[in-house]
């Protein structure tokens, strides 16, 4: 029923209408009280005014300005009626319709019901205006909840990501979130608008529980749960008014919260009005969306924990190889130098049988060290602590001296030992004693391997990228690769290794051999700590095999620049800054090749100073596409030292006396930090050039 308000003081009128209106379904109320009829539109609590353009009073015109704005945001229709002669246009103006004197029923009674229809019609597209806005708002919300949640792995930031969803979606008064970080760690979230009294904060944490019973009506709950084992953590926005235990009579949305099949919480919102159906359906959504992201963050917390716990192992690993492995050193050396004074006869004659154990006792501790000393090796080829001294030399050197060194052991077993050396090698830049390491081992294991009137064949040569066979490459990710190569392999014709195993032999801990044919023992480290020298030499190194037909073992270093060698040194650095936690810092310098005045030639000449150069402090200086460059690298320098270093250039760049268009040198310089920036040397290096671009273009 439509409710029509009458302004008019002729009764002969008023009488007329109210029973032309008696017919229809609607409610008629008559009022001549401005204030009356004011809060009557303002209020909302009638549909329909009618004005008569005669009355007195109120003055009709004054009455309808006043009653415009209230009556558009309201809804309200103003019907006048007027006189057929009328003049009064300020009147027609606020009108939403009009009929005339002498009033005909019909027409009356046709323009309220238009007039109502039209006002319903507004209101129930005023309404679904609102809910669709309403609506889009809550799906843009959604979107946006989604988007945080799906960037971050941390289980409490995601929560509070859900509930300032919830929060913006549903505008709630109090949320209460039930949280079991573990069996010892449960905390009840309470986000409310106002403050909670001490008996609401028993009452929700009491609810909390019973609600998480329920959700195992009939099934063994996961924790056993009671009042004392809840953390409460509050956020209250206005703590100067407080709610009660009334706020429970509230409606309320509850949803349990899972990650994956697991249970790991719930929540419920209160709120004073109505959720509706899309309220009810966004809140699950919400409650839902936040399940996927927990487990990731569960997923990631669980890597992380176990990385964690295998890198206290590997580190409780290394240090336990490196105490112990020190703590066999010492008894052993005093035991090898008895054993050679007895064996030398100082002290005391030495019977055959005597020196033959003696003799045993002395191969033994010998093998005893080197198998001590491939642990220690090992520990710190893993930890990043081996030291390299890279010096530009010829391989065929350490080549040689192995053979030499071995050629007497190979005689004892009637093996021939043969060097096939090319003369013109390459020089480039590696350890002489690694490399020395390298070959021992494997000119070692050739022999122990190869039967009498065997043969084994040293060779080294130079190669090329295109000869490298990629395939028989294992266990590097990614590997990089140089234009030239040298080529070191040793060949025998001893009893070989099966195909299955031919993937295992540079595994920690493998024997190479078949365990059937098993002769001499060892740890098995000596390859696998080959292979890390040789990619610490940026190279590679594999097998090739057949049983009963003889091993080759070979390995390709590549022949490197002066800049290559200084990407080494660099990365390097990097393993070890990694190991420590420390940061390094790159400063990259360019200027044309062909500059009137150098500042590279400068700083090599020592005439500027914009570094203290130390042990750990590495340069480079080249030249690419007519371009001389100058990389430094500095071992623990900080952004204090960055920010040091750009002011030091850039005083020497421009002067008090000079200003930008009169420099006495042109160039272009970036600092990069390790690790805020970058992952490996060459990285490192390419995020120094792009910023030497962006500078160029910045300036054209």
């Amino acid at each position: 029923m439509s409710k029509i308000l009458l302004v008019s003081d002729d009764e002969t009128q008023k009488n007329s209408i109210s029973i032309s209106l008696a017919k229809t379904a609607n409610a008629l109320l008559c009022s001549t009280e401005e204030q009356t009829i004011i809060g009557y539109v303002e209020k909302g609590q009638i549909d329909m005014i009618i004005v008569d353009e005669d009355t007195q009073t109120p003055d009709i015109l004054i009455l309808c300005k006043k009653l415009h704005s209230a009556a558009i945001k309201s809804n309200v229709a103003i019907l006048a009626i007027v006189n057929q002669n009328t003049d009064n246009t300020e009147l027609l103006k606020f009108a939403n319709v009009y009929v005339t004197k002498p009033i005909n029923e019909k027409i009356l009674t046709s323009c309220i019901n238009g007039s109502l229809k039209l006002k319903k019609a507004i209101d129930t597209l005023s309404m679904n205006n609102s809910e669709l806005a309403k609506s889009l708002y809550q799906l843009d919300v959604l979107y946006n909840t989604s988007t945080q949640l799906a960037g971050s792995l941390d289980k409490q930031k995601l929560i509070n990501i859900m509930i300032d969803g919830l929060e913006k979606s549903l505008s709630f008064s109090l949320s209460s979130v039930l949280i079991f970080n573990d069996e010892h760690n449960i905390d009840l979230i309470i986000n409310s608008l106002y403050g909670i009294s001490p008996r609401l904060e028993h009452s929700l944490k009491l609810r909390a529980i019973l609600s998480y019973r329920a959700l195992f009506d009939k099934k063994r709950i996961p924790y056993d749960l009671n009042i004392n084992d809840i953390n409460v953590i509050k956020n209250i926005k206005h703590p100067i008014e407080e709610y009660d235990l009334n706020i429970l009579k509230f409606d309320n949305l509850f949803a349990p919260i899972n990650i994956g099949e697991k249970f790991f919480g719930l929540i419920e919102v209160f709120r004073e009005n109505d959720y509706t159906q899309e309220d009810t359906t966004c809140f699950q959504t919400l409650a839902r969306q936040v399940s996927l992201p927990l487990e990731n963050a569960s997923l990631y917390e669980e890597i992380k924990n176990t990385n964690t716990k295998l890198e206290k192992l590997e580190r409780l690993k290394s240090e336990f190889i490196s105490i112990v492995s020190h703590e066999l050193r010492t008894p052993l050396t005093a035991i090898k130098n008895s054993l050679e004074i007895c064996l030398s006869g100082k002290a005391g004659e030495v019977s055959t049988i005597t020196d033959k154990f003696l003799n045993m006792a002395k191969r033994n501790v010998t093998r005893l060290s080197g198998i001590i000393n491939d642990l220690l090796d090992l520990s710190k080829v893993e930890a990043g602590k081996m030291d390299f001294k890279f010096e530009k030399t010829c391989i065929n050197t350490p080549v040689e001296f192995i053979k030499n060194t071995f050629e007497n052991v190979a005689k004892d077993k009637k093996i021939d030992l043969i060097l096939e050396k090319d003369d013109n090698i390459a020089d480039t830049y590696i350890d002489t004693q690694r490399i020395e390491q390298v070959v021992s081992n494997l000119v070692s294991n050739a022999i122990k391997f190869t039967n009498e009137s065997g043969t084994i064949v040293i060779k080294t040569e130079n190669i090329t990228e295109k000869d490298i066979n990629k395939k028989q490459i294992l266990g590097i990710e990614n590997p990089v690769f140089y234009p030239n190569y040298i080529k070191v392999s040793v060949k025998d014709s001893g009893i070989g290794i099966a195909p299955e195993d031919q993937k295992k032999v540079f595994d920690q801990f493998q024997q190479i051999e078949n365990s059937l044919n098993r002769k001499t023992g060892g740890t098995g480290l000596g390859l696998p700590i080959a292979k890390q020298l040789i990619e610490a030499h940026k190279g590679f190194i594999w097998v090739e095999s057949e049983l009963n037909r003889g091993t080759t073992f070979s390995f390709v270093i590549p022949v490197l620049t002066e800049k290559d060698k200084f990407l080494i040194d660099f990365d390097k650095d990097i393993t070890k800054a990694k190991t420590c936690s420390q940061t390094i810092l790159l400063l990259l310098i360019e200027e044309d090749e062909n500059a009137e005045t150098s500042f590279i030639k400068d700083i090599k000449e020592d005439k500027i100073s914009i570094i203290r150069k130390t042990a750990n402090t590495k340069e480079i200086y080249y030249n690419e596409n007519k371009k001389n460059y100058l990389a430094i690298t500095m071992p623990e320098a900080d952004k204090f030292a960055q920010s040091f270093i750009e002011k030091k250039i850039e005083s020497v760049l421009y002067s008090e006396e000079e200003n930008t268009d009169n420099k006495k040198y042109d160039i272009l310089y970036s600092t990069v930090l390790f690790p805020d920036r970058g992952k490996d040397a060459q990285d490192l290096i390419d995020i120094a050039k792009d910023s030497l671009k962006d500078k160029v273009e910045a300036l054209l």
